[in-house]
């Protein structure tokens, strides 16, 4: 028995596209186990749509794309029946079970009464907008399922068997079987419902071929999503080369007995208790692309229409560039080299503009500069960028150091605290004065008398005021220019104040529930607003107004007010813990959080609605979040991390890189490369996501920045400051 089972959960809060779970389930067993949450709007008509294409004898191949899970379900047309094939295009790629066969009738039927069954509850319980472009989408591959089904243009076969040998030893064979297509197939498949993937999912089996042991083992199953597995774990293979790892275990979608690499000897093994024999890791990732390459090559000779399929291309590039990879740069001569490097610093001063590249970048290499050691109270410290290189800012001492060698370029410390900003201004306090200096002086710019407060350290500058804060609580503000204290603000029964400036206004948010908009100029409260929860964190500029977040124990809303009256505009109330600080891009706001110990994003537009939220798949919380053009990257702890666009679409998601940092830390894009944070600090493509670099940076990263030239600083709780710059960068050249 065939049935398709449509969730019903978005019933509940119907959206512009309805995400909710998908079933095909032949005699009660799910072929689509895993999708949970796909867009119905998409999915449903693209079902109907491929069936109705198979019944009307128009196609023989339809595709099915269920992008949340990864899923890829592909449709043949055989006779009077269909097999249905699922392919998992994540780690590891591979076909979820066996192909299966069902009638093409009891197919249809199924797929029909689905169809017509949630037009209905669309029609009924959606927007009136999505159900009459669903029912312009359904209206006629609807109409042609209640036609009788017409037999498929029979067209001659082609020879069915390829295999391929290995060139040498190490190396990779395989063998496809009903590889012959039926004439025309890939250029059908190219018009939509055909699906691009199923004429590529030929039967076969790949092998792995070693000195003595010519079948040491082999995966059955479709040779291009093994070839694919194996392409990436190549990417890997090479990347460990390159950074000098000890070891590599080879094992793709289980295959026995595992291939153990020894990288720094050039030995390998099968299995735990195998004879070692030399194999340099480098050859066997040679092998891995090459092996890639030749599958796309056989492709291609058996169908010409294949030559363009998206998914072949981009196996054969992945393999090519991987090989490319392999072979090392090419150094240029060293007057030119550096005459380049002098020209592209004259260009790039001050700004953070992409790299040059003659083509498509695909790897970066970066290069250890200096390192600092034992600077104090590092778990409590910030790390500013300023214009001559980083600035470290720690409660009681504050040290500016060299971009180019880590030279000290100037040092502030106090008793009773410093507060500096990236730009060289400090105030610092000991128990009889406060000073102010500015840039590399050793002289102090200004002093005077002081009643001993702590302060620090954080400094804000704005309209020729220096404003900090006393043990996190009390605002001061002094002159820039004299350095007198203009005006001071200490919240009654307050423990934890935060500040923030947004125009003329100077916005403190206190954990006492109340948030004082003030004046600059005099430090006149304005307007205090009361929250009915303590604040949590610095209000957030938005346009003409701030987004606050509100929290008590495990409840948690977020404020949107007016900056200069302080009147609430909404309040929003997530049903998520450890939420991230709200992030504002364009007219929308983003916030992450948990949901039952999964992540969770969350978009809002600007009057408090919830436009979508999406499944992070990250691993455990809290999060932070950063802005890309017309989207938002998402880090966890463990250094996964995903970029979302401002439509909800996930366009690309890393895993974990390593053990858990103290706390999640925001990404970085300079130079059109964005930095994500973990034990391995990544640079990563920020469109495609593909790991250009990776740089060890340690389980007790606490702060990262780069500049516009692309060197990154790393800080961790020991009081290490590391510094790395910009290598060298390869690029694949079309």
């Amino acid at each position: 028995m065939t049935r398709i089972r449509i969730g019903q959960r978005w019933k509940r809060e119907p959206a512009a596209s309805p995400l909710d779970s998908i079933a095909l389930e032949l005699d009660g067993v799910d072929l689509l186990s895993g999708a949970v949450e796909e867009s119905l709007a998409e999915v449903v008509p693209s079902l109907v749509r491929s069936v109705a294409a198979l019944a009307g004898g128009r196609q023989k191949l339809a595709q099915v794309s269920l992008p949340e899970a990864h899923l890829e379900l592909v449709l043949r047309r055989m006779g009077p029946e269909v097999e249905l094939l699922v392919a998992n295009l994540s780690r590891p790629a591979r076909l979820m079970r066996p192909p299966v066969r069902v009638e093409l009738e009891e197919l249809v039927e199924a797929v029909r009464e689905a169809g017509e069954r949630f037009l209905a509850d669309v029609t009924r319980a959606g927007p009136k907008a999505l159900a009459t472009s669903l029912g312009q989408a359904l209206k006629e591959p609807l109409k042609s399922l209640k036609r009788p089904a017409r037999p498929p243009d029979e067209v001659p076969a082609r020879p069915a068997t390829r295999r391929l040998e290995p060139a040498e030893v190490p190396g990779f064979g395989f063998e496809l079987r009903d590889a012959g297509l039926p004439t025309g197939a890939g250029r059908g498949a190219a018009r939509g419902t055909a699906g691009l993937l199923a004429p590529l999912l030929a039967g076969g089996e790949v092998w792995l071929s070693l000195p003595g042991r010519p079948d040491a083992w082999r995966v059955p199953g479709p040779p291009f999503l093994t070839a694919l597995e194996l392409s990436r774990l190549a990417v890997e293979l090479a990347r460990a080369v390159e950074l000098g790892e000890r070891r590599f275990e080879l094992a793709p979608a289980g295959a026995k007995p595992p291939l153990l690499l020894d990288l720094k000897t050039g030995q390998a093994r099968a299995g735990r208790t195998g004879a070692p024999f030399p194999l340099p890791g480098s050859v066997l990732a040679a092998a891995l692309f090459h092996l890639g390459e030749s599958l796309a090559a056989a492709f291609a000779e058996a169908d010409r229409a294949l030559v363009g399929n998206p998914y072949r291309v981009e196996l054969a590039e992945r393999c090519r560039e991987g090989l490319s990879h392999l072979r090392g740069p090419v150094q240029p001569p060293e007057a030119q080299g550096a005459a380049r490097e002098k020209k592209a610093r004259a260009k790039g001063q001050g700004t953070s503009r992409p790299l040059k590249v003659p083509g498509r970048l695909r790897r970066l290499r970066f290069e250890k500069l200096w390192e600092k050691r034992g600077l104090p109270d590092a778990e409590e410290a910030r790390l500013l960028l300023g214009r001559h290189g980083p600035v470290y800012c720690a409660p009681q001492l504050t040290s500016a150091f060299s971009r180019k060698d880590g030279a000290l370029l100037w040092k502030r410390a106090a008793a009773l605290g410093v507060a500096a900003s990236a730009d060289g201004h400090a105030v610092a306090a000991d128990i009889a004065r406060v000073y102010g200096f500015t840039g590399r002086g050793s002289g102090a710019r200004w002093l005077h008398d002081h009643d001993g407060i702590p302060l620090g350290p954080l400094l804000l500058r704005k309209d020729g005021l220096l404003l900090t804060l006393s043990e996190d609580r009390t605002v001061v503000a002094f002159a820039e220019a004299t350095g007198r204290e203009v005006w001071r603000l200490a919240p009654p029964r307050t423990q934890r104040s935060w500040l923030a400036t947004q125009g003329h206004r100077a916005l403190v948010g206190t954990d006492s529930g109340y948030l004082y908009g003030l004046d600059l100029e005099d430090g006149q409260v304005r307007y205090r607003m009361r929250a009915p929860m303590p604040f949590h964190g610095a209000p957030v500029a938005w346009g003409k107004r701030f987004l606050a977040m509100l929290g008590r124990g495990s409840h948690w809303a977020l404020l949107l007010a007016d900056a200069h009256t302080g009147e609430a505009v909404w309040t929003y109330e997530p049903d998520l813990s450890h939420l991230s600080a709200p992030l504002p891009v364009g007219s929308r706001v983003f916030i992450a959080g948990e949901r039952e110990r999964e992540g969770v994003l969350l978009c809002l537009d600007a009057k408090g609605r919830r436009l979508w939220e999406r499944p992070l798949n990250l691993g455990p919380g809290p999060y932070a979040l950063a802005p890309l053009p017309r989207a938002v990257v998402v880090t966890s702890a463990s250094g996964a991390a995903t970029r979302v666009a401002a439509s909800g679409t996930v366009d690309w998601r890393v895993g974990a890189a390593g053990e858990p940092l103290i706390g999640a830390l925001p990404a970085h894009t300079a130079r059109d490369v964005t930095l994500v944070p973990g034990e391995r600090v990544r640079a990563v493509d920020p469109r495609g996501g593909q790991v250009l670099a990776e740089v060890q940076a340690g389980v007790g990263l606490v702060a990262l920045q780069a500049d516009v030239r692309l060197n990154l600083y790393f800080l961790d709780d020991a009081g290490t400051l590391s510094a790395y710059r910009l290598g060298s960068h390869f690029t694949v050249v079309e």
